[in-house]
């Protein structure tokens, strides 16, 4: 990729484009504000500004946020790598939370099998920030949050999103924000006291036992959400999932305790999301993995730009479907779970499968966070894998795989989606006895988000490709699909859809 100049870093404030947000950040020297590139205020003089890479490293380099354009939570950032970088794995390390706690950033290091060195150095490389000032931006910016979208205790939030004390908090926040919690929670309150009350969204606080937090999640458009809702709707476990239109609930698991999490997959701008979280500390870990399942950080003109130069014939597809998204799983855990209980049998049959799966290790949810019809939590991939001959229906060889592989991979959740690239990973689930590459590569465009990845002799692609003339078996659409790097995962998604459509219209006929 072709690193901008300066020069043509302003050009693109001044044409306030869009396409560069969360590439690089613009810092106004004489105002001390860092905004986004596409940030509606009026463009500085040339000599005035000077750029970052990273929000974090204009907050390290003494700037403040701007409160018009809000680009300390930017959507594209380059500081979610879904490739694997060692950047990029420490990033989302620290966005989970890692430094909050009682890890500091030797153990970091140590948990990324690098020297701390190493990683300052590949962070620095990345984003020209290291761990300790990405981690201050990501308590600034979680704070912020729940100050805007809750009405809980300062004292609480502070706590809640990693801060060693208030006076830590308070301090931080100012800086970041450029006034103190008390008075951007005063500023938010305004326009919903004016406005009256809101019946489409849930009451901010606690809710006998819940944590209830409101807010909204960045997005760069053009974003497909009703092709995300049509995905996760077909694939709903009763209990676990609700699809209602564009409105997607789902419960997940968190790391101190269970949530439910909903979004308006339909909303213009920023997408609305509402959470029941069981513990508020665990807000931070259900935004970031919201983000994930919904694949928020991609770059949809780029990656659509680049389909349409290397495969025309998908021009068509990109054109009805603007800015499609990868449809995330939680963890590697379950989405080998669903990739082998699927295997040559139709999605209907494996929700199925999974739907009696859960019902047998059925786990209710606690009352303040049912949602939707969302009242049971999603059944543990390994658990399921284990007690598979109670509720899988299938040849004997593929329940031994689900009895093997998922309880194995689940072992090493924790640390296997961060240690290491995807062509690692892959390399590990191809290991694992009866794992194919068919099933590799779903699990990892589902599990970790990978971009460049084409499940292999897929019947479903192969099907697409021949009715828009691109390929007429296995081989010549592997060669295709390979002209689609990096973004052969967006163009696999646009091909399921694609076929997804030709059997809708089959069927209505």
């Amino acid at each position: 990729m072709t690193v901008m100049t300066d020069d043509e870093r302003y050009a693109a404030i001044r044409a306030r484009d869009t396409r560069f947000d969360g590439m690089f950040f613009t810092c106004v020297r004489s105002t001390g504000i860092f905004c986004r590139p596409s940030c509606p205020a009026r463009t500085p003089q040339r000599g005035g500004v000077e750029f970052a890479p990273s929000a974090a490293a204009a907050v390290a380099g003494g700037y403040r946020a701007c409160k018009r354009c809000g680009p300390t939570a930017p959507p594209g950032s380059p500081d979610d790598d879904p490739q694997g970088s060692l950047a990029g794995r420490a990033l989302r390390l620290i966005d989970a939370g890692v430094l909050d706690d009682e890890e500091t950033v030797p153990e970091l290091a140590r948990r990324l099998a690098v020297s701390e060195r190493t990683l300052h150095r590949a962070l620095l490389a990345a984003t020209g920030a290291g761990a300790l000032a990405h981690a201050r931006l990501r308590r600034a910016r979680r704070s912020h949050e729940l100050v805007v979208g809750s009405d809980l205790p300062l004292a609480r939030i502070a706590h809640a999103a990693g801060f060693g004390s208030e006076r830590q908090f308070h301090e931080t926040f100012t800086q970041v924000f450029g006034h103190a919690p008390s008075e951007v929670r005063e500023r938010a309150l305004r326009p919903r006291r004016s406005a009256g009350p809101r019946e489409d969204v849930a009451p901010a606080g606690r809710d006998d036992g819940a944590a209830v937090v409101t807010g909204r999640l960045a997005v760069r458009r053009p974003f497909d959400g009703a092709g995300l809702a049509a995905w996760f709707a077909h694939r709903a476990v009763p209990g676990v999932e609700d699809v209602s239109g564009p409105v997607w609930t789902r419960a997940v698991h968190l790391p101190h305790g269970p949530g439910t999490v909903q979004v308006d997959l339909g909303a213009d701008g920023p997408l609305p999301v509402s959470m029941h979280l069981a513990d508020l500390r665990d807000h931070a870990a259900a935004i970031a993995l919201v983000r994930r399942l919904l694949d928020l950080d991609a770059d949809p003109v780029g990656i659509d730009e680049g389909l349409i130069a290397a495969l025309p014939a998908l021009a068509p597809l990109v054109a009805a479907r603007p800015g499609v998204r990868l449809p995330g799983a939680p963890s590697l855990a379950e989405a080998l779970l669903w990739a082998i209980t699927g295997q040559q049998i139709t999605t209907t049959q494996a929700r199925e499968q999974i739907t009696r799966a859960t019902d047998l290790l059925e786990e209710a949810l606690p009352a303040p966070l049912h949602l939707a019809g969302v009242h049971r939590a999603p059944v543990d991939p390994a658990a399921a894998a284990l007690a598979a001959e109670q509720w899988f229906r299938g040849p004997r060889a593929r329940r031994e795989t689900l009895s093997s592989a998922v309880p194995a991979i689940a072992e090493h959740e924790l640390g296997l989606p961060l240690a290491g690239s995807v062509d690692e990973l892959r390399e590990r689930l191809l290991a694992l006895a009866g794992i194919g590459p068919w099933t590799a590569d779903y699990v990892l465009l589902r599990g970790v988000r990978a971009v460049d990845v084409a499940p292999d002799r897929d019947v479903v692609l192969l099907g697409a490709a021949r009715d828009l003339g691109l390929a007429e078996d296995h081989a010549s659409l592997r060669r295709v699909l390979a002209d689609a790097s990096p973004w052969r995962s967006y163009a696999v998604v646009h091909l399921w859809q694609h076929q997804a459509a030709l059997r809708a219209a089959t069927r209505s006929r």
